[in-house]
């Protein structure tokens, strides 16, 4: 049921090579997070969201220091070993301090095409509008360039639907985890979600139907055990995400940019454009990298953990994300207040030794859950 997805994940460069080469489409890098894939589908492009990788860092560390984001740094070593010759074009959101200077990075270093979406921190409506106007008007001469093709009204409603119609089946994904505790494995949930990733989405959509279509067959683990929420920017590395299933905790929701904060997001607005981008961008779930003063995380968090029936929350901390970091102190001071109890695991993406990591998920699992692990 789950093969399709740990396939395309098991060579990435072959799943993104296959594609690339059916579809006829130039493959663009999408550095995260919140870009709006629509725009790049609809000038026929191909786009491929770039989360880091676990590589060793070798050649990156000229330009980025050890203390920078792992995800950055790991994207950068994969370019400047070769490892990305199939990504013809990148473009970047302005998440964050790092992420804008590897923005500039890859245009000073390689000879690719590089975009940016810089993300307003204005709440005005008249300058919000002005600034994404612009920022939208040049992103999409910018794609037409690069692909060849022009960006239709149709194309645009198209893709709209298509990657709506991807995000509405994720959810549905979401729903059943929460309704249905220990239906899906931790470790099979994510390997579903970063197939997303570098999947073409009408590929990926198919997956999920078929999977949705099979998964009300799958018996529950007997007994409630203990149930989590995660948090985080990034749920890699994938293989650790099993320590959840080893350590017999059934995860119910998340709080990932790259799960929730992005795939929360509706069908995005085409007849308005503009309108609809500032909507994808400030919509769905609110996220620490993105100024939006009407939209409080401690009680969108609190409210999460509650309506999930959890037990307690894992903070799943990539090194070295600043806003994740500068965010944790004050959820955890409310989570506190709210006597949810949360735990905070520290990482890096080429981690390779997870004994710790077991040794921590085991031991919260048993104190919020009484398991005897």
């Amino acid at each position: 049921m789950f093969a399709p997805f740990y396939a395309a994940i098991a060579d990435i460069p072959a799943t993104i090579r296959r594609h690339r080469d059916r579809l006829e489409r130039p493959v663009i890098g999408v550095l995260p997070a919140y870009f709006p894939l629509e725009l790049i589908h609809a000038a026929g492009g191909y786009p491929v969201q770039l989360w880091g990788a676990g590589v060793a860092i070798d050649h990156a560390e000229a330009y980025l220091q050890p203390y920078c984001c792992s995800v950055a740094r790991s994207v950068l070593e994969l370019e400047m070993r070769g490892r990305s010759e199939l990504i013809h074009a990148y473009v970047f959101t302005s998440l964050c301090d790092t992420l804008i200077n590897l923005r500039e990075l890859y245009r000073r270093l390689f000879d690719k095409p590089v975009l940016g979406l810089s993300i307003p921190v204005t709440q005005t409506a008249e300058g919000l509008r002005g600034f994404l106007a612009d920022a939208i008007e040049n992103l999409i001469k910018g794609f037409e360039a690069i692909t060849g093709r022009r960006v239709s009204a149709d194309a645009l409603r198209e893709s709209a639907s298509r990657f709506g119609r991807v995000r509405f089946l994720q959810r549905a994904l979401y729903r059943l985890r929460r309704e249905r505790p220990g239906a899906i494995k931790n470790a099979d949930f994510h390997a579903v979600l970063k197939a997303g990733f570098f999947l073409p989405v009408d590929e990926y959509g198919r997956l999920l139907e078929n999977l949705l279509a099979g998964l009300d067959s799958i018996e529950l683990p007997a007994g409630r055990r203990p149930r989590l929420v995660l948090s985080g920017m990034v749920f890699d590395p994938l293989y650790a995400q099993g320590l959840f299933d080893e350590a017999g905790a059934d995860v119910v929701d998340d709080d990932f940019a790259n799960g929730w904060r992005s795939i929360s997001k509706e069908t995005l607005r085409v007849d308005d454009l503009v309108e609809g981008v500032a909507e994808h961008l400030f919509g769905g779930a609110p996220c620490c990298c993105i100024h939006n003063p009407g939209r409080d995380r401690h009680d969108y968090l609190v409210r999460k953990i509650r309506d999930a029936g959890a037990d307690g929350v894992v903070f799943w901390y990539v090194k070295f994300c600043e806003p994740d970091a500068f965010d944790r102190p004050q959820l955890l001071a409310r989570l506190k207040q709210e006597d949810i109890a949360a735990t905070v695991l520290e990482m890096d993406l080429s981690l390779k030794s997870i004994e710790s990591l077991r040794t921590r998920i085991q031991a919260f699992c048993e104190m919020i859950g009484g398991l005897e692990i």
